[in-house]
């Protein structure tokens, strides 16, 4: 194991959620747009590297210390010189957080004290600041030209000596709402924007390893990520709060305890830390797990602070923070849904603990695989969504039940590669269906208590034309699994079959507030669900954004397009349809995965015509195939066209 001294730089963007909530697609290429033009080019022109993008933030590392800070200041003043020309709602606004320090060296990552209090300089800073610790101050207050201001100090975490903390001060920045006196004091936070930051940001996962020097504790699960929940502090004074606090705690280890893919330790062996100053080795070594989960709760007035942290029990080192701004009025509901919100970023396909898992799988050889971590690379390899991915996917999951056949993930795992590969049209549906419903049946018959094989279950009967039956599945599925943001895009992505688009895009609208920095495969069932659901802005963004189209994702954007009047545009994606697919065609495609309810077929019929797309299958085409489900406008065409 590595160690070195470096300067870190911890940038996060304010109000991310609220500005997501509000214009999604925008906000996110603002983002990217902000980071590529001001931030990369500045960090490469300072002699730094960005060594981890988060959903919202990044850290980054220097060997110079005054690289590091005039970095820091160049990309505010260029933010604060951006943001003059725009209006309120669509700026840019970054904190910044620089320490000095002692850094672990593990592969590209970096990880240890030295990032951890980067980390939190950057949480307590103001919007449009940058904060530094005292060892950064001294040794570039008499070489650079501009000065710092003492904020007092900062107790953090797992580390004895109090933090001092320093801002740079800069003429044109913000005016600190910050008191040097007292963590409370020097926290006023700005009211009703805040509360929109419900769907706060994920910070993205570390890269994961086991260093030599620490002890690998016996682990209660060998097969499955293990975690315990501590419980959650209460920074305040008054002991209503510890009350809300300990049911916050309750409540994420009863929503994560549903998790078939997370043993979770039971709230009474995690009681006894209550209020303890704790190590996080000590901690997994006593409890036998990988992962922590810690938090606290802070009240101001009306105003309410939850923050979560994810730590590495064996590393010691901190995976994820989320932070939560509320208004206390209703505690119940900001409760039940900060509860939802932490389990949904931690459990799931795309959750935290699962991103961390692959990390370590990576590092091991394939032959020393379990059937849990080959699963684990048969979720990532489906996620892609390609004609090569989805192949290597069936494989590993066919490979995983070789090893547990009773593993009744993969299974619905299989379901949805089978549902893919009938979505883009990879094989014949006399191929597919089939090995959809062995798969479907299968895992329902081995955990029928669990959302995903009912939502398996419910993708085979809409694939094959059932709905009725298909709609009682995605009922039972979403009745146990109501927080999981994945079941509901995938419930969401199956209902305009179902003749139930209104009722899809409030799922779909739900699952993004869940998960609002949801991977990319999301983004092919949002373009469906907000087509049927006649949002057609939304569904042509949603369409643009998938990052390796099929002919079917722009046939939606085209025809999404069309109906918006914007004809220039839509000829423009019906071009890439053509060359994605070219035997691609409407009727065709609904017929394939079991036909829509009338209203949808002819919307999606006719979006097909108004694209300048080929809408309707020919006589003798339709007469070939003796399932064809046929739309009453296209029977009109074909009538009309053997009459002559």
């Amino acid at each position: 194991m590595d160690r070195k001294l470096a300067a870190i730089l911890a940038a996060d963007v304010v109000g991310y959620s609220r500005h997501m909530e509000r214009d999604e697609q925008g906000t996110y290429e603002r983002l990217v747009v902000s980071r590529k033009e001001l931030f990369e080019p500045e960090v490469a022109r300072h002699h730094g590297r960005i060594f981890k993008l988060m959903g919202d933030g990044l850290l980054a590392e220097f060997s110079s210390v005054v690289d590091a800070v005039e970095c820091a200041v160049a990309r505010q003043r260029g933010l604060a010189e951006r943001n003059a020309g725009v209006s309120a709602e669509d700026r840019i606004e970054v904190r910044i957080g620089i320490n000095l320090g002692e850094v672990i060296v593990e592969g590209d990552d970096r990880y240890g004290e030295g990032v951890n209090i980067a980390t939190r300089l950057e949480q307590v800073a103001e919007p449009g600041t940058v904060y530094v610790s005292e060892k950064v101050a001294r040794e570039v207050e008499r070489k650079l030209a501009f000065g710092f201001e003492r904020m007092g100090s900062q107790h953090v975490k797992n580390i004895s000596e109090p933090v001092t903390l320093y801002r740079v001060k800069l003429d044109g920045l913000p005016k600190s709402r910050i008191r040097p006196t007292g963590w409370l004091a020097r926290h006023r936070w700005i009211g009703p924007a805040a509360a929109a930051a419900l769907a706060a940001v994920i910070a993205g996962v570390a890269a994961l390893g086991i260093p030599a020097r620490f002890q690998q504790p016996r682990l209660i699960s060998d097969d499955r990520p293990s975690l315990a929940v501590l419980p959650f502090d209460n920074l305040g004074g008054d002991a209503k709060w510890d009350r809300i606090a300990d049911g916050l705690t309750e409540d994420i280890i009863t929503d994560l305890s549903h998790t078939r893919d997370l043993v979770v330790v039971a709230r009474t062996s995690t009681e006894r830390y209550k209020g303890m100053d704790v190590d996080a080795q000590k901690v997994g070594r006593e409890l036998g797990v990988r992962y922590l989960l810690e938090g606290s709760l802070q009240a101001d007035g009306d105003e309410l602070r939850i923050t979560s942290q994810l730590i590495d029990a064996i590393t010691g080192g901190h995976i994820w923070s989320q932070r939560f701004d509320r208004h206390a009025e209703d505690i119940f509901k900001v409760q039940t849904e900060v509860t939802g919100s932490i389990a949904t970023r931690l459990a799931g396909y795309s959750g935290q603990l699962a991103g961390a898992e692959l990390e370590i799988i990576r590092r091991k050889p394939p032959g020393n695989l379990n059937a849990y971590e080959t699963y684990l690379l048969g979720v990532q390899a489906k996620h892609q969504v390609t004609r090569d991915s989805l192949a290597e996917a069936e494989r590993l999951f066919k490979k995983a039940l070789e090893l547990d056949p009773n593993m009744a993930r993969a299974y619905v795992a299989l379901t949805y590669v089978y549902s893919y590969m009938l979505d883009l049209g990879i094989a014949p549906p006399e191929e597919l269906l089939p090995k959809q419903r062995d798969a479907a049946q299968r895992a329902v018959t081995l955990d029928p208590s669990d959302g995903e094989t009912h939502l398996a279950m419910g993708a085979s009967h809409s694939f094959s034309g059932e709905p009725e039956l298909a709609l009682a599945e995605f009922t039972k599925a979403e009745q146990l699994a109501p927080n999981n943001a994945d079941i509901l895009i995938l419930i969401a992505w199956y209902l305009p079959a179902l003749g139930e688009s209104e009722k899809a895009v409030g799922l779909a609208d739900r699952a993004v507030l869940l998960n609002p920095l949801h991977p990319d495969w999301y983004t092919q069932g949002l373009a469906n669900v907000y087509f049927f659901g006649r949002q057609f802005e939304k569904s042509a963004k949603h369409a643009r954004l998938v990052p390796s189209p099929f002919a079917l994702d722009r046939a939606f954007e085209a025809m999404a397009l069309a109906y918006l009047g914007k004809q220039n545009e839509a000829s423009k994606a019906a071009s890439q349809v053509k060359e994605l697919g070219p035997d691609w065609n409407a009727e065709q495609y609904l017929s394939n995965i079991g036909g829509y309810p009338e209203p949808e077929a002819e919307l999606f019929v006719e979006g097909a015509r108004r694209a300048g797309l080929p809408a309707c299958v020919h006589n003798d085409a339709a007469a070939k195939q003796p399932n064809f489900i046929h739309v009453k406008s296209c029977d009109t065409e074909r009538t009309k066209a053997a009459s002559g």
